[in-house]
């Protein structure tokens, strides 16, 4: 234990924190979470986890001095009952994996500032550590001791799912919580009933792992590496947590106590440590992103072929140092834009190739965040008839008729067809690990369309059978309002395929493409049934698909400019905004010259735009060249260190 004069001694001494800093106010309900790991005397190069004591110190008395009151579990339990009040600026304190520096240090400097603070336990690491750890564990005898104390609120951190597990045939590991594993010996993925059965016994051991030694059963759980799902959450509940701890930075709110927003802290700076806890979200990375066709990785004849430009494809995204990549989740090799097949297990098309789970590891273990690039309604169900029967209608010639267009797709006015559509957006989430989910730019309705019976019965709710016969547009009141109609709706429907996502990957991110005649023209929504402003509303990114070849564009940096212009006037327009700028024409079928890529990066870069993306990209011919682009491209200030 340390002693007490020498502790206050270090306080004095470090009580430098005198600068005001702009702080984010919390709301009403609000809290910050702090999450730690080891405090030891010095943390061992490369150890960002470990905070190191001095650092420590200063941390815990920047919150003293600068009006943060630390809580109690229990204070917040009970303010939410409106039994308490929290006072201004509440802090709570969280300790993860029960090290040796909590019982050492961290906790007689706690006990001296009177601050309270949770520990979180992995049951089967006190008795069998794995290697590694930065310092050692706690007893159980320490684990008992510290939970006695008046100021300590001993929680669950799961009995065995602190550890990552085999979830796909090529040999990833995953977090236990958030993946179903791949059981090689049936070469057959863990089913939803065996891995409720995994979990739930796992609750099981921990409970009665705590009740023989601490003598009462846990009522909080903080998830291992911030990872959960629908499924954990409700054996959790079930089990008696009544708190759930993640990992996703921000304030957490005590109405919220089944997600609770906790931030790390890492060995950094006093600096980034006043900036997190002042605002969790003043971090904002600006978005360098490349669009990536899974079909160029894919080799029908050979997975080591495939293995390989995966690999190459890989070195050249992290020499271009990007930090976002849109992959290509669909099959489309001959290019028709109708999707037959994917590249994961599901239950509602063929299967191209079981390869997109490790795809999108590979890439993420690089620090690049991975979004699912997947199609919304151009998808040919291998039951043709009712696929027939399902697709988009236009009025030809006052007659329905198949639409020609650029994608051939199902009527999102459907149940069928948002049922076989979310199914496979929920075995997509199921089976990989993707950050976010980029819909493809398939999610659109002309003014011509849709008239399949199910579209003019779901119509006639607001619109006239008459005013559908043909005349609808020439009445330009009811062709905008027309419009806005099927732009909601096709809102809507994405909106039931976040939920299915959310079920597996509470966590991740939606962006959808956008065609620029939106942005440049709001009149465009008649067009598509797209709407800019509703975009920005309804998803995490909106990705503009700033293609100037493809409309024709002559005067090119005028009308990029133009587009950020616009974007800069709604809320959140460029914070949210993504300027993906074609590399390629393909109507003259040639890569465009890297001195023109980089003039269209620079020019939306100096008008006011924050995030760039770029499509397309092909390793096997080294296209486009990524020694110029990565003058912007790259997350590095300086391109060009190693």
């Amino acid at each position: 234990m340390l002693n007490r004069m020498i502790i206050i001694l270090l306080i004095l001494l470090l009580s430098v924190f005198s600068k005001s800093v702009s702080a984010k106010e919390m709301k009403p309900g609000e809290f910050l979470v702090l999450c730690y790991h080891a405090v030891p005397f010095q943390a061992s190069p490369g150890d960002s986890f470990s905070v190191p004591q001095e650092k420590f110190i200063e941390q815990m008395e920047y919150l003293r001095t600068h009006g943060y009151h630390p809580v109690s579990l229990d204070d917040i339990l009970r303010a939410r009952e409106d039994k308490k009040r929290l006072p201004d600026k509440p802090v709570l304190l969280t300790f993860d994996d029960a090290y040796i520096s909590y019982y050492e240090f961290v906790l007689p400097l706690l006990n001296e500032l009177d601050y309270p603070s949770v520990l979180a336990v992995v049951g089967k690491f006190i008795y069998d550590p794995p290697k590694g750890l930065p310092e050692s564990l706690m007893s159980w005898k320490q684990i008992k001791e510290v939970g006695s104390h008046d100021l300590v609120e001993v929680i669950s951190h799961s009995f065995d799912l602190h550890k990552g597990i085999q979830y796909n045939p090529q040999g990833n590991t995953g977090s236990a919580v958030s993946v179903r594993a791949y059981l090689t010996d049936k070469k057959a993925y863990e089913t939803e009933k065996e891995y409720r059965r995994r979990i739930r016994i796992d609750f099981m051991k921990q409970k009665n792992l705590f009740r023989r030694k601490l003598g009462f059963a846990p009522g909080a759980i903080v998830w291992p590496y911030g990872r959960y799902n629908s499924i954990s959450m409700e054996i959790a509940r079930k089990s008696g947590a009544g708190v759930m701890f993640g990992l996703k930075h921000g304030f957490a709110h005590f109405n919220e106590l089944n997600e609770v927003k906790r931030n790390l802290v890492e060995n950094a700076s006093i600096e980034d440590f006043i900036k997190m806890v002042n605002d969790p979200d003043w971090y904002k990375p600006v978005i360098r992103a490349v669009q990536i066709d899974m079909d160029l990785i894919y080799d029908p004849e050979s997975y080591e072929k495939t293995d390989q430009n995966l690999g190459r494809l890989i070195d050249r995204l992290v020499e271009l140092k990007v930090n976002t990549v849109f992959l290509k989740a669909f099959a489309d090799l001959e290019g028709t834009g109708s999707v037959k097949s994917v590249y994961f297990p599901n239950r509602a098309l063929p299967v191209q190739a079981d390869i997109l789970s490790h795809a999108v590891h590979q890439i993420m273990i690089r620090d690049m965040k991975v979004y699912a690039w997947m199609p919304t309604l151009s998808i040919e169900l291998p039951d043709q008839e009712l696929n027939g029967k399902l697709k988009v209608l236009e009025l030809a010639g006052g007659k329905p008729a198949t639409a020609d267009s650029k994608y051939k797709r199902l009527t999102p006015f459907s149940d069928d067809v948002i049922s076989v559509v979310q199914t496979l957006y929920e075995d997509l989430a199921v089976h990989t690990q993707v950050h976010g989910i980029l819909f493809q730019d398939d999610a659109y309705l002309s003014d011509t369309e849709d008239f399949h019976p199910l579209a003019l019965t779901a119509y006639k709710e607001t619109f006239t059978h008459d005013m559908l016969s043909g005349s609808i547009n020439k009445n330009p009141e009811l062709a905008k309002k027309w419009a806005r109609y099927k732009t909601e709706v096709l809102i809507n429907f994405t909106d039931e395929l976040k939920k299915v996502v959310r079920e597996y990957r509470p966590n991740v991110f939606f962006a959808r493409n956008l065609y620029a005649g939106v942005l440049e023209d709001p009149k465009s929504e008649s067009k598509f049934a797209q709407d800019y402003e509703l975009f920005l509303e309804n998803y995490d990114q909106v990705v503009v698909m700033a293609y100037s070849r493809m409309k024709k564009i002559r005067q090119r940096s005028k009308w990029l400019k133009k587009l950020v212009s616009n974007a800069k006037g709604f809320p959140d327009g460029i914070d949210k905004t993504v300027f993906k700028i074609q590399t390629y024409d393909w109507k003259k079928e040639v890569w465009i010259k890297d001195g023109v890529i980089l003039e269209e990066l620079r020019d939306i870069l100096s008008s006011g735009g924050r995030h760039l993306a770029y499509y397309p990209d092909d390793f096997r011919v080294e296209k486009p060249g990524i020694e110029i682009l990565k003058l912007e491209m790259s997350t590095q200030s300086d391109p060009f260190l190693p």
